[in-house]
């Protein structure tokens, strides 16, 4: 028996198969956890894996495709998932019907088995299995009561953990097949360059080496072993084209996008209100300017692909977020046919967008068929991913605001600066508007965060001055979110301040009709005792943040001395929704904030000469053991629709730690990263 997402074959075994990757949120569980529920199968004899080829039934409608992306592997995926298990429970409950003379309505599944309580008997699924796909597939199957469900809403403990505790877990960089061989990469160090002239003779002699292919902006070194891959990469002779880009430097950057700020005639991109009272000056006025810098993915496991490719036949190993986009990559370069096409999908060392991009298929799936079909690895060192990657743009923000004798925001103005991200993925800024309700020039991937913002503020008027890049850019955990939650929340703690107001009460007043926000707010108030002084030492920040359909609310404690920042400890509260697995929340809320907080404190990438500068962790530093503060997470349900989780605990961070630094040293940080004007 074989649905979109459930095979059982006639032994009783089930196995799912879901539609979105495991980058270590949890999602194949949480997944599982809905199919499993529905159908009333044995939770510990399961099996989870990914279909080879993506298809309709797998592709994510607004986007058209199967990726992994967005926070949706549960917020999208429940209510398919749950529908094609209920599918499968009443084809097989009304085969067990058939058999044994009885209505459905007297049959349940359970563990594995029809059961007809009158009588004791239990029927496995594997013996009904063939009468089963010989009926037809209901269209609208009764799903179960809220009374039955006793899975999700459960913290199950995650299905890949005991793998990866052994080492048995197989990433992509694992993956070994019989007779393979190895590529390293040597790429264009400018982003638009290309190659100009390669000598193979430079490195034919070295050891182990068997060919050198050509590929987009550089070539691969393929041989024996890695290791001598990669010397002989490095020593090839190959010149690049000249371009532009070659002098572009991050001050020419920052340049452009400050002049960007002050063009005339910007388009209005979102308007609520009256435009002219949005930018009024009558009032108590609050002006600032905000900017952050490009930022690296920097996945744990470095970017690789194995690929066997002949003219029929294309198979890769490799851990994607983008499966359609491997396969219009190879279509498009290679003409490769989606049937002939397929993916076996292995675990990722974090993705966060990075690895929704197919160079990497397309490098290995060259390399291959160079040598005639064999098997080869492909493997990006970590300088590669961090010099020749794509990056989270940069941008700057301007704001205005005016308030009211009372302190209340009357009207805002905000300009953002910089590219606009979504042309790249086919999203039409005046069709965006238009499908928005938005007015003109609307960018998702630069805009979310302020134009959708849940403040109820009367006038407001968003723009965006777009100022193209020539950097290849991809999206960062939380895209838009990422900076615009920190330049709005920065912000709004400005206005509290000039307001003299508190901040927790001072958004509060801005959130009429706004139950979810509030509901947020007042749990991490309630958690980090908002109301009472904070520690000696130590002050506190807030921030409130809504992306991906969840409400995520910080406070940050934090403080500043002659050996630099430190953070104590982060409150969250999360409204998601209902919680499928609380435990995949909390661990998704704290690994956020980890990840949020190594960008804010430190990341950056910089340019000169038209290249990155920085290239390993030395220079481009995660946040160590040492430095993680403690993080309470508190999961907030008041009947929400489901939410996001991997993305939406990112954007509060940032501007709680900088309001939090404000409030013990009165600076206030508007660029980051933040220890560039924190030095200890």
């Amino acid at each position: 028996m074989s649905l979109a997402f459930v095979r059982i074959d006639t032994s009783g075994q089930v196995t799912f198969l879901l539609p979105t990757c495991e980058m270590g949120q949890g999602t194949h569980t949480g997944q599982a956890q809905i199919l499993a529920e529905e159908l009333g199968t044995d939770w510990s004899s399961i099996i989870v894996d990914m279909p080879k080829q993506p298809v309709a039934a797998y592709r994510v409608p607004v986007m058209g495709q199967m990726r992994s992306v967005g926070s949706y592997g549960i917020r999208y995926w429940h209510e398919p998932l749950r529908l094609a298990a209920a599918q499968a429970r009443e084809m097989l409950t009304q085969a067990a019907a058939e058999r044994l003379g009885v209505m459905p309505a007297a049959l349940h599944t359970e563990d594995g088995f029809v059961i007809h309580a009158d009588s004791g008997q239990r029927i496995p699924f594997g013996e009904l299995v063939e009468d089963a796909m010989a009926l037809p597939v209901p269209e609208e199957p009764t799903l179960r009561p809220d009374s039955e469900r006793t899975l999700t809403g459960r913290s199950i403990p995650r299905l890949d953990t005991p793998a990866k505790v052994t080492g048995k877990a197989v990433y992509g960089i694992d993956v070994e097949r019989d007779g393979m061989l190895y590529g390293a990469v040597r790429l264009a160090p400018v982003f638009s360059a290309d190659v100009e002239s390669i000598d193979e003779s430079s490195v034919s002699g070295m050891p182990g080496v068997i060919e050198v292919v050509r590929v987009p902006r550089g070539a691969v070194v393929i041989a024996d072993s890695w290791w001598q891959a990669r010397q002989a990469a490095d020593a090839l002779d190959i010149t690049f084209t000249q371009t532009p880009a070659d002098h572009l430097s991050t001050d020419e950057i920052d340049r452009m996008l400050r002049e960007a700020l002050d063009r005339p005639d910007v388009p209005v991109s979102t308007l609520r209100g009256d435009s002219e009272a949005a930018l009024s000056t009558d009032g108590q006025v609050v002006e600032a300017e905000y900017s952050v810098p490009l930022l690296a993915h920097a996945c744990m496991e470095p970017i690789n692909c194995t690929a066997e490719s002949t003219r029929e036949r294309t198979e890769l190993w490799i851990g994607t977020q983008g499966h359609d986009v491997l396969r219009m990559t190879l279509e498009n370069a290679l003409q490769v046919p989606a049937d002939r096409l397929f993916i076996n999908t292995t675990w990722l060392g974090g993705g966060f967008g990075r690895k929704t991009h197919g160079e990497i298929a397309l490098q290995a799936t060259l390399a291959s068929r160079a040598v005639d079909g064999r098997p080869v690895k492909v493997l990006w060192a970590r300088e590669d991913d961090v010099q020749q990657g794509q990056y989270r743009q940069t941008m700057r923000c301007r704001f205005q605001a005016t308030l009211d004798e009372a302190g209340n925001i009357t009207g805002m103005g905000i300009r953002l600066a910089g590219p606009q991200m979504g042309l790249e993925y086919g999203f039409d800024p005046e069709q965006m508007a238009q499908a928005t309700g938005n007015l003109a020039n609307f960018d998702p991937f630069s805009l979310a965060g302020l134009s959708d913002m849940r403040y109820v503020i009367p006038n407001f008027a968003v723009e965006h001055a777009v100022v193209d890049l020539p950097i290849p850019l991809c999206p960062w955990r939380s895209i838009a979110h990422s900076f615009n939650g920190f330049f709005f929340e920065s912000f709004m703690d400005e206005c509290a301040a000039a307001a003299g107001r508190d901040p927790l009460e001072f958004r509060r007043s801005h959130c009429a009709g706004q139950e979810r926000m509030l509901a947020v707010l007042d749990r991490v108030a309630e958690m980090s005792r908002w109301s009472e002084p904070a520690p000696e030492g130590v002050a506190r920040g807030l921030a409130v943040v809504e992306s991906y359909g969840s409400y995520v609310a910080q406070v940050v404690e934090a403080q500043a001395d002659d050996e630099g920042i430190h953070v104590e400890r982060v409150h969250a509260a999360i409204d998601c929704g209902h919680a499928i697995n609380p435990d995949h929340v909390e661990a998704q809320i704290q690994g956020a904030v980890i990840d949020a907080l190594s960008a804010a404190l430190r990341q950056k990438v910089t340019i000169s000469d038209g290249r990155a500068e920085q290239s390993n962790f030395h220079d481009y530093p995660l946040l160590r053991i040492g430095e993680a503060p403690l993080v309470e997470v508190s999961i907030v349900e008041i009947g929400s629709p489901l939410g996001g989780v991997g993305e939406p605990g990112i954007p509060p961070l940032a501007p709680a730690l900088a309001n939090a630094l404000f409030a013990t040293s009165r600076q206030r940080i508007r660029h980051l990263p933040l220890t560039d004007h924190v030095q200890g």
